[in-house]
């Protein structure tokens, strides 16, 4: 995580991120060699006229690729912005480093907990039918990870929906081991402020209400992963977190 702070306008801001996920990229163990770092999405958060809430689980921009198949994107980083001429906000981010929440108990090594994800995910209503799946909520991740699934799954759809509050989230999160409440942080951007995150290594998510269109995002990653890609990637990633 970096917290920069002042670019003059989100167009500057997107630049400083670049530069910094270009640099990072250089001794990205995780995504070596799999494609060139590209921007993969970029939004304005939230929409006038969408649904708000005042909490958002935590959460892996776009998701993992736990069943490789079609073609997807992957968001390797992201970047959040606030214009310098918007109100503060009142929202917080919340951030999990994985690694340390996941440092507090032992899991299987990576080959077998690939598999765990798969089977999680081809359990759901009408998985059968999908070429590829992606899975980006992290208590679904864990409760895949330790097969133990205890969340509803109505056509394994729930959007980050899982939960209400962050109580319940730290709940969850407690039945498999880990305390949330150790490891978390959480970060207001004032007016003008980037953070910077790496999306492979952390999980975010909010508390508090965010205003039509204040929050700027900016996903940097690999677009259009073959299935061996995707494989390859996330047999990585959870090599390198559960290690």
């Amino acid at each position: 995580m970096h917290r920069g702070v002042s670019p003059a306008s989100k167009e500057a801001a997107w630049s400083s991120a670049l530069a910094v996920f270009r640099e990072a990229a250089r001794a990205d163990a995780i995504g070596a060699g799999i494609a060139p770092l590209t921007v993969v999405g970029a939004f304005t958060l939230p929409p006038p006229g969408a649904r708000r809430r005042v909490y958002q689980a935590l959460h892996i921009d776009f998701g993992l690729p736990v069943v490789p198949g079609r073609q997807t994107d992957v968001a390797r980083y992201t970047a959040l912005y606030v214009d310098q001429a918007r109100r503060r906000p009142l929202a917080a981010t919340r951030i999990v480093p994985l690694r340390e929440l996941l440092a507090q108990r032992a899991w299987a090594d990576a080959d077998v907990l690939v598999e765990r994800l798969r089977t999680y995910a081809l359990a759901g209503d009408g998985a059968g039918s999908v070429p590829g799946q992606v899975e980006g909520i992290l208590a679904r991740l864990v409760e895949a990870a330790d097969e133990s699934p205890t969340l509803p799954r109505p056509g394994d759809v729930l959007c980050g929906m899982e939960f209400e509050t962050v109580a319940e989230e730290q709940g969850h999160f407690a039945q498999h081991g880990l305390d949330l409440s150790a490891v978390e942080q959480r970060v207001r951007l004032g007016r003008g402020e980037l953070l910077l995150l790496d999306n492979l290594a952390t999980a975010r998510g909010r508390v508090g209400l965010r205003r039509p269109l204040e929050l700027h995002q900016l996903c940097v990653g690999y677009s259009r992963l073959g299935a061996s890609e995707q494989s390859l990637l996330l047999r990585r990633m959870l090599g390198a977190l559960t290690r």
